[in-house]
């Protein structure tokens, strides 16, 4: 029986990293391929280590693209898209755990009907309606479209987890003089911050790979965010290997450092978020 033990952790281990190399391997040759010259792309066979290291394609990205014009469209439709689903939700969220008003349960229904609904049938009246608003080609369409769609996910965690602040606080808190809002701000989303950050993650995760609206809203490289701006260094002509994978590197690492940082934070917050009813 002893001889088992360390035999099952023995196997544990390697089917566990034949699962990381299978996830990791694909970001690896992104950026192994990002680093190699142009020759040395299309060689037969392909190096797994580049043989010479460049920046050249970082270089043309940044010089030559309008990369950073679409990183910063990027950042501006997902720090919207965030601060404005976190708002409403905690809003919405709060007044599901606080409040009896008739119809409680058909709106709480809604919201979760709502998260079923495929964007693909959303796609061309939202187009026509931002259309008649003059909306199109605008930061406007895209966080308002995104929020729409996130916002009832982001309302259905949230009430789970402002479910798990007692009452008694609340109670308490208005006895001393506090208001609806300032037991929200002041008691409730402090207790719920976990619930909070694994929201915002999720949010922010979803809105800065979104690429649908982008290619569907947008005609301008002026107003064209990092996924859909991508597809630039696919032409006619042929496809810029280097550049697209240099790119690609561009789009994804800000996305990693953020789950890095916040990586604890979140993995709280999915924890107690499994555990609320």
């Amino acid at each position: 029986m002893k001889a088992v033990k360390p035999l099952k952790t023995a196997i544990n281990v390697v089917i566990i990293a034949a699962i990381m190399i299978v996830i990791l391997f694909p970001l690896y040759w992104l950026l192994a391929t990002s680093l190699k010259p142009s020759n040395e792309i299309f060689r037969d066979p392909p190096t797994l280590i580049p043989e010479i290291f460049t920046l050249e394609h970082y270089t043309n990205v940044f010089r030559s693209s309008e990369i950073p014009t679409y990183f910063w469209n990027s950042v501006i439709n997902t720090g919207g898209t965030v601060l404005i689903v976190l708002a409403l939700a905690s809003f919405a969220a709060y007044s599901m755990t606080r409040y009896a008003f008739k119809g409680k349960l058909a709106y709480f229904t809604v919201i979760l009907f709502a998260q079923v609904m495929p964007l693909t049938t959303l796609i061309v009246p939202l187009y026509i309606m931002w259309g008649k608003l003059h909306l199109l080609d605008s930061h406007v369409s895209i966080i308002l479209t995104n929020c729409a769609i996130m916002l009832p996910m982001a309302i259905w965690l949230l009430t789970g987890y402002f479910k798990s602040v007692p009452k008694d606080i609340d109670e308490a808190a208005t006895i001393d003089g506090a208001s609806s809002l300032g037991i929200l701000f002041r008691m409730v989303i402090p207790l719920a911050r976990s619930g909070l950050v694994a929201v915002g993650l999720t949010v922010c995760i979803t809105a800065w790979q979104e690429m649908m609206l982008a290619m569907t809203f947008v005609n301008t490289d002026a107003m064209r965010t990092l996924p859909a701006g991508i597809n630039t260094f696919i032409t006619k002509s042929g496809i810029q290997w280097g550049p697209l994978n240099a790119a690609g590197i561009v789009t994804t690492l800000p996305v990693l450092l953020v789950f890095v940082v916040f990586q604890k934070a979140l993995v709280r917050g999915l924890t107690a978020g499994a555990t609320k009813g």
